[in-house]
Parts: structure tokens; sequence; C-alpha cells
């Protein structure tokens, strides 16, 4: 029951962490539109390090997800009984 409770665990992980990334990169798209949109002055490096800021954490939740997704395998690998080797 602990193995299919820490899987279940896994896969809502996996669900906000798919959602924050859409969100990181529906943010950035945002950057970029009112880049196109806005009709005033821009101060472009400030544009560029924001959008790399947001660059870097969808970046880092790509990351953790990854690690996540991993886990989520090996624990359904253990819940069917396939062997893991360390």
């Amino acid at each position: 029951m602990q193995n299919r409770s820490n899987y279940e665990s896994l896969v809502e992980s996996e669900d906000t962490l798919v959602n924050r990334i859409e969100t990181c990169s529906e943010t950035i798209d945002a950057v970029l539109q009112m880049l196109f949109k806005k009709d005033g002055p821009i101060h472009l490096p400030t544009v560029r390090e924001i959008a790399a800021a947001m660059h870097e954490v969808q970046v880092k939740l790509e990351r953790e997800l990854l690690l996540v997704r991993i886990e989520k395998r090996l624990a359904a690998r253990y819940m069917d009984s396939k062997p893991i080797v360390d």
C-alpha cells in the first residue's frame, strides 16, 4: 500500500510540475508579446534579464520533472515486481 501511495504522490508532483512549466512558458510568451505590442521605449537589457530569469526557472522545473518521472517509473516497476539494480 505504501508503494501505491508513493506512486500517487509522484503523479501529483508530476502534474504540478507540468502546470508550473506551462505557466513559465506562457509568462515568457507574454513578455515576448509585450515587446511587440508596447508603443513606448523598452529597456531591452532589463527585458532580456527578466526573460532569462524566467527561462532559468523553467529549466530548473524541467529538470525536477525529469527526476520525478524517473522516480515514478521506478515506483511502477517496483509495484509490477520488476527487478531494479542499484
